[in-house]
């Protein structure tokens, strides 16, 4: 039997051997809330151990996965799995019913982070003389510049592993490494390199639509902060709470009497030392501190930092409408209806031009995943490759369609080169067999579109986007 002690009810009660603390609370009147009837399928009955961890039984499997999804401290328990084995003082953590509506997991789809305390770095941004901006264009015009650059601001926070906390009238904040990315750092001061490379792209673009000069400022600092799940029940949006927040913010607006674009913080610099070029640095008081700090101005990520991030792919990219572009051959490369194959990290890519349009796609067969176009460079007409001696030889290149049609060299389905979508599919007999192809088995059932990628002419090169929001 063991003797259990509950705050804030400043009480006391008696735990039989193997029953459950939940159990035991309430048989003696103690107001424990269990929404889930104490099956660990929610998290209403959630104590905090102020003494006793040790005489308390491991997790069970049910409540490991429960700590797992909401990120439960090992103090935190669930009183319904939790059958102690000595003396333990607890905190109830659910008291009335605003905590059990705020708590309840058995409605929702996606867990909530309790909060936990964690290294991260807080990405700020802000537009220089936005009020000036804002006051020479109509309201629609000001909402479409702000859309316009916060879609791609946007992409390149993600596409770098961040979170987008808020935006907070034009301004941004992100947080790096809530879930512990060890390369958090880097990854947040690229992201910021990489956002004001595109703001100089859309700087010309603004200027001619609205005789707006536009630029940004970007501060970023690392520190701890908890990171927790804020909001009402069903707005609820994950942020980060703490001093490195403030800093983050204070280190963005020193940009102004700097005249700087982007400011990293010393500690932040500890981080990505050698990974980053540094152009300058200054000594400041930032607002609301009477303490001088060291801030620096950092300008691109080095050799070095660009290879632990794996950017140095020698490719050009940019971030327009919503998508990664990368940039890959010259637009008068190809003439009409010749294509390249390119090879890259994840895929071989095809580029086809048919009557003055570029199309890209995968470089396989979507039901074999056997190669289109032959890449080979000494690859002749007819040759087999490794087909089966029984096999007919086909050509090295799948055939064009009059109307934008792409044939599959393999088994003559005909896929769309616009959409990927199946316009005819390989044609089986009746137990789902191709004819010649009949030691690859039934291929009736596993119809599958062509994946194709948007293409884009700019600066007389292909771009073709690989990457969707």
């Amino acid at each position: 039997m063991a003797k259990i002690v509950s705050q804030p009810d400043a009480a006391s009660f008696e735990v039989l051997e193997g029953e459950s603390l939940l159990t035991a609370g309430l048989r003696a009147g103690i107001a424990f809330a269990h929404a889930c009837g104490g099956r660990a399928k929610c998290s209403t009955c959630r104590i905090w151990v102020q003494s006793g961890l040790d005489a308390c039984n491991p997790r069970t499997d049910l409540e490991r996965a429960m700590a797992k999804r909401l990120r439960l401290d090992d103090h935190v328990r669930l009183a319904c799995q939790l059958k102690p084995s000595g003396p333990v003082s607890v905190r109830r953590l659910v008291l009335d019913e605003t905590d059990l509506m705020m708590c309840s997991q058995l409605d929702r789809e996606v867990a909530g982070r309790s909060g936990e305390i964690s290294k991260v770095t807080i990405f700020f941004s802000d537009i220089v003389n936005f009020t000036g901006v804002s006051e020479q264009l109509l309201a629609y015009d000001v909402m479409y510049l702000l859309n316009r650059y916060f879609v791609q601001a946007g992409d390149i926070v993600e596409r770098n592993g961040g979170y987008i906390d808020k935006f907070i009238g034009d301004g941004m904040m992100a947080i790096f490494g809530a879930d512990g990315q060890s390369d958090a750092p880097l990854r947040a001061v690229n992201a910021a390199v990489q956002t004001l490379a595109a703001v100089d792209r859309m700087k010309p673009y603004f200027k001619s639509l609205y005789d707006a000069d536009f630029d940004i400022r970007i501060g970023l600092h690392y520190g701890e902060a908890v990171i927790g799940t804020l909001g009402s029940v069903g707005h609820e949006r994950m942020t980060a709470i703490g001093d490195v927040v403030n800093v983050a913010s204070r280190v963005e607006a020193a940009n102004k009497e700097a005249g700087t674009r982007l400011l990293i913080s010393e500690a932040l610099l500890e981080q990505v030392e050698g990974l980053v070029t540094v152009a300058d640095f200054i000594r400041t008081r930032l607002p609301g501190t009477s303490e001088r700090i060291t801030l620096h101005e950092v300008d691109a990520l080095t050799l070095e930092g660009q290879a632990r991030l794996g950017t140095s792919s020698g490719r050009d990219r940019m971030y327009f409408a919503g998508k990664s572009w990368t940039q890959m051959l010259p637009a008068d490369q190809l003439r009409d209806g010749e294509h390249a194959v390119l090879s890259l990290e994840d895929l071989d890519l095809v580029i086809l031009n048919d009557k003055g349009t570029t199309f890209a796609f995968n470089n396989a067969c979507p039901h074999l995943h056997i190669p289109l176009f032959d890449k080979r460079p000494d690859a002749v007409e007819g040759s087999a490759g490794m087909m089966p001696d029984n096999v007919t030889p086909r050509p090295l290149c799948s055939r064009l369609t009059g109307d934008r049609g792409l044939v599959c060299r393999w088994h003559d389905s005909c896929f769309d080169l616009q959409t990927g979508e199946v316009r005819d599919w390989v044609p089986v007999l009746e137990d789902g067999l191709s004819p010649g192809w009949e030691f690859i088995g039934d291929i009736s059932k596993n119809r599958a579109r062509l994946k194709t990628y948007p293409c884009h002419i700019q600066d007389g090169h292909v771009w073709v986007a690989l990457g969707e929001r």
